[in-house]
């Protein structure tokens, strides 16, 4: 907190009036007594700055509010039913902010500027960085600058960090385990010895597929896709012949019934590794005797492909959150089967930088449809 030096905030405002002769439905003509100049260039300071501003007098009645302060607040200002309008005059009447409030009590109190990052809570919760400063004896200037979604990206760096270093530790720590055992005598059993190779080249194939989901996941965030005509009935068919073996061994039958020809626009690699992502989980959560099953929707503009199993579904909430990074909706049976927890979030990225849509629709021990959607051109 710091002695507030003085700000040309009167020059432009209107003589101070009290709040019942003030006109606050209409902040504006506050800057009427202004050189036409200068009061339009503050209206349009005002207008395009992507923070919220409120001017307020010693007993906290709003004097003046930008557009984003008006939208920033105005389902707080409508959650209140029966105020008088009074109340709704002021700093809390308006913004129904306790933080707030207190934050313009604490600067008026010791006349200095106060800094804080406060929480605006509505039907969604929102962090402020709030500047309160003197502009003289009885005029508080306040400007909000909203570090919500700043917040929740550190949230999900954080989040990132930690599911990394977490896949990571849990195979190394089993191979370290391993190799210590070998060494300390186990290699002279055969069988266990053999055992324990067995698991150590198992933890580190599971680490070579995590190292390169994580730089498939890297690459398709930096880079964009180069989309050319693609007859996606064929790329399929390649997929499907790629993972033939795979479902034969878990005894999961493919059923192809995409034909050609079915042009969009695409990124053959990019689009490949959509499918075989949709195509391994659905193998991977298939039981034996089962089966997946490819097939296409068409529209003059789009085209959507869905991959249905009749695997063991999805809960319904873990639904909404199927697609983040390192998201299992069954962690047990996923790192049995070796997945990373990356491939849906990498499919999510492809499909988004073609400009298409990934959705499921899944029924608890009945299966699940995967469906993506992209555009013809």
């Amino acid at each position: 907190m710091r002695k507030a030096p003085p700000f040309p905030f009167s020059q432009w405002l209107q003589p101070k009036r009290s709040p019942d002769e003030a006109d606050l439905a209409a902040p504006t003509a506050a800057i009427d007594v202004c050189p036409v100049d200068e009061s339009a260039r503050w209206k349009a300071v005002m207008a395009s700055t992507d923070d919220a501003i409120l001017l307020v007098d010693a007993s906290s009645h709003i004097l003046l509010k930008n557009p984003v302060a008006s939208r920033l607040f105005s389902k707080a200002s409508q959650t209140e039913k029966n105020r008088s309008e009074r109340l709704s005059e002021t700093l809390f009447g308006f913004t129904l902010s306790r933080e707030l409030d207190d934050l313009f009590r604490k600067s008026h109190d010791r006349a200095v500027v106060v800094e804080a990052e406060i929480t605006l809570t509505q039907s969604v919760s929102r962090s402020l960085h709030t500047r309160v400063a003197p502009v003289s004896s009885d005029e508080f200037l306040i400007v909000m600058r909203d570090l919500t979604e700043l917040r929740r990206l550190e949230r999900v760096r954080r989040d990132f960090v930690a599911n990394v270093s977490h896949e990571l530790r849990t195979p190394l720590t089993s191979i370290k385990a391993m190799a210590e055992t070998l060494l300390d005598g186990a290699r002279t059993d055969e069988s266990v010895a053999e055992r324990f190779l067995e698991t150590i080249i198992r933890e580190s194939d599971r680490l070579v597929r995590l190292s390169s989901d994580l730089l498939d996941l890297s690459r398709v965030e930096a880079m964009g896709v180069n989309r050319e005509p693609e007859d996606i009935a064929v790329l399929l068919w390649d997929v499907c012949g790629r993972l033939m073996a795979q479902g034969e061994k878990a005894g999961v039958t493919i059923i192809n019934e995409v034909r050609p020809p079915l042009v969009a626009e695409a990124d053959h690699d990019e689009m490949a590794q959509v499918f075989v992502n949709l195509l391994d989980n659905a193998i991977s959560y298939t039981p034996r005797g089962g089966s997946v099953r490819l097939y296409a929707t068409e529209a003059a503009d789009r085209l959507t492909i869905h991959v249905a199993d009749t695997g063991i579904g999805i809960l319904k909430d873990d639904i909404p959150r199927l697609f983040e990074r390192f998201y299992r909706a069954d962690k047990a049976r996923s790192r049995a089967s070796g997945g990373t927890g990356l491939g849906l979030a990498i499919v999510k990225h492809i499909v988004e930088n073609h400009g298409g849509t990934v959705s499921v629709q899944s029924e608890y021990n009945k299966g699940s449809t995967f469906s993506v959607t992209i555009m013809r051109k």
